[in-house]
């Protein structure tokens, strides 16, 4: 029983390194949302840590690693608590909470069920390599013991954690459907389509669970499809992270100059039209306007959006959801010191500065001031 890798296995060791690697820029990017990044981080990681297993069994190279033999076996009950926990701190939660530790259960009781066949020794795990699990055509019967209720649980198991997801982002449905193109809706447009994605990766494995239990002969094709199906998940995330930085960054991407080269605005009417946008914020506080766009402001104007783009990105160095949301952060400080409590929550501050939800109010203003509301009222 020689080990050896074939086309499958090599593009699934690919994406090991690729998987694993992402994993790494996640965790050590310094800006957005830090415990978002952090928790996709550990979901990409135990994933792509499942899939180099899975490369071992196939290659047969387990036997040179024979310790690393079902070591990840209850990784699959992580899969949709760590989505879960992503998607709530996606939508401005801030507090690790101890309740937390609840969803984790089924991944600590099967992994102490697996215990004993961790410590096994050397000897006794090269033998059942060699004699039952990396045979050419392993014979699969299926007996209803603790193993296998744990392995048909998965499924359900991963099937609610998808529920809970998607019904926590109908909560903001509000923001999904707004037709302005916010970093909130961008980060809630991703989560849905993960979710989506992560689904149907949870259906085919049904599927794959089912042919295995009520099947006669195992079939290497179905692992090539589960499999191939996770590699690709990890190549979307790490597609849309290249293509929509702000999904990682909090920060909507400004775009640089060479699109501006053919303007036909001058740097003096650029500088014009900037102290102009500044009083007529200050002023006339469009801002508090939740459904604000950037046309509205060029019509104040009487410039194009094209310009009022370039004025933004190189006058003021920022995007226009950036700008707007610096006025509402401002705003909102001055509601939360007021002295004679004219604003008695949180929410209602956030809504009368324009923001169409309490998530997206905490994301914005901890990322102006370094602080949630919250922390900023306590401290004045």
């Amino acid at each position: 029983m020689q080990p050896s890798f074939n086309f499958w296995t090599i593009i699934i060791l690919l994406t090991v390194g690729h998987g694993l690697l992402l994993s790494l820029v996640l965790v050590t990017h310094k800006r957005g949302n830090k415990k978002a990044n952090i928790v996709l981080a550990i979901l990409i990681f135990v994933f792509s840590i499942r899939l180099l297993e899975v490369v071992l069994i196939w290659s047969k190279y387990l036997l040179v690693f024979p310790h690393f033999f079902a070591t990840t076996v209850s990784f699959k009950y992580l899969y949709g608590p760590l989505l879960y926990f992503y998607a709530r701190f996606i939508s401005g939660e801030v507090k690790l909470k101890l309740s937390y530790l609840i969803h984790l259960l089924p991944f600590l009781l099967h992994t102490l069920i697996h215990y004993p066949l961790y410590l096994a020794p050397y000897e006794f795990k090269i033998d059942l390599l060699t004699n039952y699990i990396l045979v050419d055509n392993p014979s699969i019967t299926f007996s209803l013991d603790q193993y296998s209720i744990f392995s048909i649980l998965q499924i359900p198991h991963l099937l609610v954690y998808t529920y809970f997801t998607w019904k926590l982002l109908t909560k903001f449905s509000r923001i999904i459907d707004s037709p302005t193109m916010t970093i909130e809706k961008i980060k809630f447009l991703w989560i849905r389509k993960l979710t989506t994605a992560f689904g149907c990766l949870w259906g085919v494995w049904f599927l794959y669970v089912i042919a295995i239990i009520f099947g006669t002969t195992y079939l290497i094709e179905l692992d090539y499809f589960v499999t191939g199906s996770a590699c690709l998940i990890i190549y979307t995330i790490a597609y849309m992270a290249f293509k929509q930085p702000e999904i990682i960054s909090d920060a909507l991407t400004n775009k640089t100059s060479p699109k501006y080269e053919s303007s036909t605005l001058t740097r003096e009417e650029a500088e014009g039209y900037s102290k102009k946008l500044v009083h007529i914020m200050e002023s006339e506080k469009p801002f508090t306007n939740s459904e604000l766009k950037l046309q509205n402001l060029a019509d104040e104007l009487s410039i194009t959006t094209h310009h009022l783009s370039q004025i933004l990105n190189e006058n003021m160095n920022q995007n226009f959801y950036d700008f707007i949301n610096q006025y509402r952060v401002e705003e909102a400080k001055k509601m939360l010191l007021d002295q004679n409590g004219n604003y008695s929550t949180i929410l209602e501050v956030a809504y009368n500065v324009g923001f169409n939800n309490k998530a997206s109010f905490n994301t914005a203003f901890k990322k102006h001031t370094g602080q949630t509301p919250s922390q900023f009222k306590k401290l004045k």
